[in-house]
């Protein structure tokens, strides 16, 4: 055999062993590739999660920003609102003060203040009259047949109108609105109403083996005027009466030290569909007039109590209750 068929030979056997051993190496990758897809399939879908997670995750991230910017922008307005608000309430307390200096002039200037003969409604008549004292819902006067004073609501219109009393009173009118500038609606565990007095939560206690819980939330302004309101809850089954807490409520306000001439209004009404009652107290007290304006609603076991005390002193105290009284709603916060 030649030396070239020797070569060529070995060159034969030599690639058949590589070729096989090719194929053997083919044959264990397509194994190892075989076992290796479920993992693969496993890998792919753990991508696919991902990123829909991320893509989700992106999304409500826009989303997140988009609310940050918007509350960023709502709670600017809010603070622009209310430095609108408190700039307009300086203004008009300006205006309500320099009015109601230029009411007080009148009614104390004694040139003006004098009259020949008042006519009341109730058909009196005041002689050489002189104005003493004016407030919300009387007038001192001295007269030929002594001292004394007349509700607001016996005065003839002219003279109302001169001392700016009465419903068509500009102060009074005033004096509502800068209360209704500041009212807010105040949330008070089942019940809102909106009151210009703050309204906080105080220690409250009914002795009484029938009542399950009792909440008092109260406000003061510095013009005599307080709010209240009151809800005790009852064991299930009690009965309960509007009549009888009307009756017991005004009884404890007339017993009050220094009461004289009590008198008192009771009529029917309704709030979110509950069974309610209006009361109205007035009488004299330590040289003025007390009133206080109650509303009480029956809910189910529970019965609340919101009551307007003011005086003579109180500006626009009637009005401003009923206000807060037509304000009062039960039922849940929204």
């Amino acid at each position: 055999m030649s030396f070239l068929k020797i070569i060529l030979l070995l060159a034969a056997i030599g690639g058949a062993f590589y070729g096989a051993d090719c194929y053997h190496k083919i044959d264990q990758a397509k194994s190892e590739l075989l076992q290796l897809k479920p993992e693969l399939s496993q890998t792919q879908e753990f991508l696919s999660f991902s990123r829909n997670a991320w893509e989700k995750y992106e999304a409500l991230k826009i989303k997140a920003d988009q609310a940050a910017a918007k509350t960023s922008s709502l709670k600017q307005q809010k603070e622009n609102g209310e430095k609108k608000l408190k700039a307009a309430l300086e203004e008009f307390t300006v205006l309500a003060a320099a009015m109601n200096d230029s009411v007080n002039k009148v009614r104390t200037n004694d040139a003006r203040l004098a009259f020949p003969e008042i006519k009341l409604a109730d058909g009196r008549v005041l002689k050489d009259a002189k104005v003493r004292k004016v407030e919300e819902t009387q007038v001192s006067f001295m007269h030929s047949a002594g001292i004394g004073s007349a509700p607001v609501a016996q005065l003839p219109p002219l003279l109302l109108e001169q001392l700016d009393l009465g419903t068509t009173s500009l102060t009074t009118a005033m004096d509502i609105m800068a209360a209704d500038l500041i009212a807010r609606t105040q949330q008070l565990d089942g019940l809102s109403l909106k009151c210009p007095i703050p309204l906080v939560e105080k220690p409250y206690k009914v002795e009484l083996n029938v009542v399950t819980e009792a909440k008092r939330f109260e406000g003061k302004a510095a013009d005599e005027m307080e709010v209240s309101a009151s809800r005790i809850r009852y064991a299930k089954g009690t009965a309960l009466n509007l009549d009888g807490a009307v009756t017991g409520s005004m009884k404890s306000v007339a017993a009050l030290e220094g009461i004289s001439n009590p008198q008192q209004q009771i009529r029917d009404a309704k709030v979110s569909t509950f069974p309610a009652k209006r009361a109205s107290f007035s009488a004299n007290r330590y040289g003025s007039e007390l009133f206080t304006e109650n509303l009480f609603i029956l809910s189910g076991e529970e019965m609340w109590m919101i009551q307007v005390i003011f005086t003579s002193k109180s500006k626009a105290g009637r009005p401003i209750a009923e206000n807060i009284l037509s304000s009062v709603k039960i039922g849940p916060a929204p």
